[in-house]
Parts: structure tokens; C-alpha cells; sequence
């Protein structure tokens, strides 16, 4: 017997609901919104970090604003150093440099380079987060792909590596796509965006491509596909060997040691095994209170009970950065930090391997049949990330506050000199207690040849990658050694009649005799805190 149905009444009509049962789905689609709210809130925040401080203590950072202004006032003409350095435009660091540029039209170039970071950051964690749906991963991981861009590469001012990393990951996204179904014109975006990604830095350009041909290897049968589809990524390889060979035909350096530079390090030990996740944090032990976040970030997809993606491909991101922390040498190349770098990759690698959990569905379902305990602690594992990330967060923008007052001194000696001169960078005490940087001050001084259109020794003209490096001949005789050792400094044997200033960073006077010689006077400009300016006058 057919009995007619009510469609108009509701599907559960006839089942007694308890109060508590009605709040679940209000409650359900709070716990599912208010998350991407905070996360969206979140991103932001940390856009704001690039900010607070006016000169940040990102210790590479000034030397790559010197660079952008070589490079302007080269091109247009008017630098009083094109007898000095000229114009390298086969560089890796290229694209970084060039977005950079027209910048320093519009604003000035501190706060150029900040906002190329800042963009830098809002592509990265857009790129993981658009990669993660595209792999149909979990949503609640996006938390990972926040933090570690304020980690190790961060505090060393690593500025080329930062605006190349939310590239390397839309080339692995690509290259996953390629792998999963290859055909001509994917291979021929391979090969563009493997070309675009080299000229933006060539660490990222190698991990991205080396994941690139992992996924080729992992997705494709049999052998004679595997060879035939890594076609896009031979060219690759070919640029990445003529520039390694053009390179050391064209070092600055050729034949020369810098100190701490010159040797090649690998040095595994337990200390280098336990700092991977300490990195993603910052520079060194000081952020050791953040591993219990750190474990707590990897223990979530499985207190989730996450499954590794049914795509097993997704493992390679995360092998290829565990790999390069055990086999990557430390220094190579006169290139100091090289896999430590790397951490910045580790949570985003991590959470890509995880696929999203079932659907809402089943889960409402495993709900109400008794599964809410479950779910609130779920909840609970994302509120204790979410409160991770905000103390990390708030942690940061104290710490770049109170360096920003800590510097302000360097306001006052740059306030001092005219533009246009050559000076000598001589910092004794590279620490930053406000930041908790052992190297924060390592390149303030380069301040005053991005802003006053100076030149400032140590330089990084004297390197192979850069966009403006020294003619030949024209390389200074003392500077290395003495960005690790300035107080070896001798006026005869470091030429020191070249320069007008000398910015000194140092706790206490200098020795009364430091810049003793029978060519000049060298007298006290101004001393603010522990900055000094001295100033060369009257030769004879």
C-alpha cells in the first residue's frame, strides 16, 4: 500500500530533537567559519610585521637595498661609482632586484624592499593554500603555511630567497599538474617557469625543480615515459650548468679567501638534526620555546586521524627538504647558510601530504552517533595552533618594536653625512638584545648608501650573484676580513684614506689609537648609544 508523502514537511519531522542536538549545526558552521576568519585575519597580521620596524633587523636586508640603488643610479647615469662597479644582469637575484626597482620610484627604498616582502608573503601562503586544494587537502593545515615565513630566511634578511619561495611553489604546483597528465604545452610552461624561477634565486630554482622531477618519476610508468616526460626539465639543467661554469670564470672572488666563506661545510651532527624545526622560528636556540607548537602542528593531522593523500606523489615535497637537511652542506661556494635556509619549507611540505577528512556528511553523522568528544577535540588541537601562531605573531612585532628604538641612534650619524662618499662599516658588537638577533647589526651601516647614494664597505658587489659587483681590479683589499674582524683594521694595510666615514657599532669607546696614521685626522662625528661616526679630514 502506497501512502502519499509530504514533501513540504521537513526531512526530520516526527523525531523528537533535544536542545543541544538543534545547536550542533549552528554550531558546526561557526566551528567551520570562524577558523578561516582567523586565519584570513592572521595572514594580515603578518603582513603588518614588515612594517614596525623603520630599518628592520632582517641582517642582509640593507645590503639588499644598497644593491637596488647601485643598480637606479647606474642606469640612470648618475652614480658616482660607475668607475667602481658595473651592472650584472646574469644573476639569479634578478627578478627580486627588478620588482624592487620601479618601487624606489614611488617610495623610498626601505620601504620598497618591505613591501616586495610583504607581497612576497601574501603569495606564499596563497600559493600553499590554492596547491593544498588543489592536492584536496585539509583546510585546517593552512595554519602551517604561515609561520616559517618569519623564521630562519627571515631574521637573516635572506630577501631574494623570500620573494623567490611563493614562486618555487607555483612551480611545483605546475609540475605536479605536468606529471599527473604531461603534455607539450605543459612541458613548455615547465620550461618557462623553471627559466623565470632560475633568475630568481637558484636554491629555490634547484628544490623546486628537484621536486619537479620527483613527481615525474613517482606518477609516470613505465621507464620509457619517465625519461620522455623529464624533457622540460633538461633545458633546465643545461642553464643551471653554463651559469655554474660562467660563474666561476667571472668570481670576484677567483683565487681569494673570505673568511668564513671560503670552506666547505657540511658538519652533520645532533644539533643540526634537532634544529629543523627550530629554524622555522627564527635564527637560533633563543625560539626554542616554539617546538612544542612545532610538535603540536605535526601531530594534528593524525589527532585529526588525516590520511597521507591517495596521491602518494604528495610525499616528495617534504622528502626533498628532509634530504637537503641531511645532505646539504652548510657553507659551499662562499655561500654561508645554505640548508638552514631550507625551513621555511618544512611545516608547508608537511601539510601537503595530508588529504582533506571526510565529508560533512559522514561527519555529522559520526556526530550523532557519538563521536562529539571526538570533535572537540578537534576543535581544541585547532584553537591551541591558531594561539600558537598569534603568540609567535605578537612575540615578533614586540621584538621589531623594541629594535626599532634600539637603532634609532643610526638616525642621528646618517643625519650627519652628506651623500655621495665612501664609508667603512666597522661593527664589533653584531647583537641585538631587543630582537634576540646574534647579527642584526652586521650590515646597518649599508643604510646610508641606500638612502644617501654612498658606498659602503663590506659591500655585497663583491659577490657572484650580485646585480652591481666591483670591476675587475677594483676589489678592496681588506673589508671581508674585516666584516668578522674589524678590529684588525690597519689604516696602511685596509687603505683607509679611500673613506670619509667610518660607522663603528660597538659597546664602549674605541681604542684612542684605532685609526692612528700620518695621512689624516679622523675625527668624532657623533656617538649615539652604540653608534659612532667618524669622519676623515685633512689630508696631507
Amino acid at each position: 500500500m502506497n501512502l502519499p508523502i509530504d514533501r513540504s514537511a521537513p526531512a526530520n519531522a516526527g523525531v523528537e530533537t533535544s536542545p543541544g542536538q538543534a545547536l550542533l549545526p549552528r554550531a558546526g558552521r561557526l566551528a567551520a567559519i570562524l577558523p578561516r576568519v582567523l586565519f584570513f585575519v592572521t595572514v594580515l597580521y603578518g603582513g603588518v610585521l614588515f612594517w614596525i620596524a623603520p630599518r628592520p633587523p632582517m641582517v642582509d636586508v640593507p645590503q639588499h637595498a644598497g644593491q637596488v640603488m647601485l643598480l637606479r643610479d647606474l642606469l640612470e647615469h648618475t652614480s658616482p661609482w660607475q668607475n667602481l662597479v658595473q651592472i650584472n644582469l646574469l644573476t639569479p637575484y634578478l627578478v627580486g632586484y627588478g620588482v624592487a626597482l620601479p618601487l624606489t620610484y614611488l617610495m623610498p627604498v626601505g620601504a620598497a624592499l618591505k613591501c616586495v616582502l610583504m607581497l612576497a608573503y601574501f603569495a606564499f601562503v596563497a600559493s600553499c593554500v590554492g596547491f593544498r586544494r588543489h592536492l584536496h587537502g585539509d583546510a585546517r593545515l593552512d595554519w602551517l603555511f604561515v609561520p616559517g615565513f618569519f623564521g630562519f630566511a627571515f631574521a637573516w634578511g635572506f630577501y631574494t630567497f623570500l620573494v623567490a619561495a611563493p614562486l618555487g611553489i607555483l612551480f611545483i604546483w605546475l609540475a605536479h599538474g605536468y606529471a599527473t597528465a604531461t603534455s607539450s604545452r605543459k612541458g613548455v610552461l615547465i620550461f618557462l617557469a623553471g627559466t623565470a624561477l632560475f633568475f630568481c634565486h637558484g636554491l629555490v630554482f634547484l628544490l623546486a625543480n628537484a621536486i619537479g622531477v620527483g613527481f615525474v618519476l613517482f606518477k609516470q610508468r613505465p621507464l620509457a615515459r619517465k625519461v620522455l616526460a623529464l624533457a622540460p626539465f633538461v633545458p633546465l639543467g643545461v642553464l643551471c650548468i653554463a651559469y655554474a661554469l660562467w660563474s666561476r670564470a667571472t668570481d670576484p672572488l677567483l683565487g681569494q679567501t673570505v673568511p668564513g666563506l671560503d670552506v666547505f661545510k657540511w658538519g652533520f651532527d645532533l644539533p643540526r638534526l634537532l634544529a629543523l624545526p627550530t629554524y622555522v622560528w627564527g635564527m637560533n636556540k633563543t625560539v626554542a620555546a616554539y617546538l612544542p607548537l612545532a610538535a603540536l602542528m605535526f601531530a594534528a593531522p593524525w589527532l585529526w586521524r588525516d590520511r597521507i593523500n591517495p596521491d602518494r606523489s604528495v610525499v616528495v615535497p617534504m622528502l626533498a627538504v628532509t634530504l637537503i637537511w641531511f645532505l646539504a652542506p652548510g657553507t659551499a661556494l662562499k655561500t654561508a647558510y645554505l640548508y638552514h635556509r631550507f625551513a621555511l619549507f618544512l611545516l608547508p611540505a608537511y601539510a601537503l601530504m595530508f588529504c582533506a577528512p571526510p565529508s560533512s556528511t559522514s561527519g555529522a553523522r559520526r556526530a550523532s552517533s557519538g563521536s562529539t568528544l571526538g570533535t572537540l577535540r578537534g576543535c581544541g588541537v585547532q584553537a591551541a595552533i591558531i594561539a600558537g601562531c598569534w603568540i609567535f605573531l605578537t612575540d615578533q612585532t614586540i621584538r621589531l618594536h623594541r629594535f626599532a628604538v634600539e637603532n634609532a641612534p643610526l638616525d642621528e650619524l646618517l643625519a650627519q653625512t652628506e651623500p655621495g662618499q665612501r664609508a667603512l662599516s666597522l661593527i664589533f658588537d653584531r647583537a641585538s638584545p631587543a630582537y634576540k638577533s646574534t647579527a642584526a647589526y652586521a650590515h646597518q651601516s649599508l643604510w646610508y648608501q641606500a638612502e644617501q647614494h654612498g658606498f659602503v664597505d663590506l659591500n655585497f658587489a663583491t659577490f657572484l650573484p650580485q646585480i652591481v659587483r666591483f670591476r675587475p681590479g677594483m676589489l678592496p683589499i681588506g673589508p671581508p676580513a674585516l666584516e668578522h674582524d674589524p678590529g684588525s683594521f690597519d689604516w696602511k694595510r685596509n687603505n683607509g684614506r679611500l673613506y670619509r666615514y667610518f660607522f663603528v657599532h660597538k659597546i664602549g669607546p674605541l681604542p684612542a689609537n684605532f685609526f692612528a696614521n700620518n695621512e689624516c685626522d679622523v675625527v668624532l662625528v657623533k656617538q649615539e648609544g652604540e653608534w659612532s661616526l667618524y669622519e676623515r679630514r685633512n689630508c696631507r
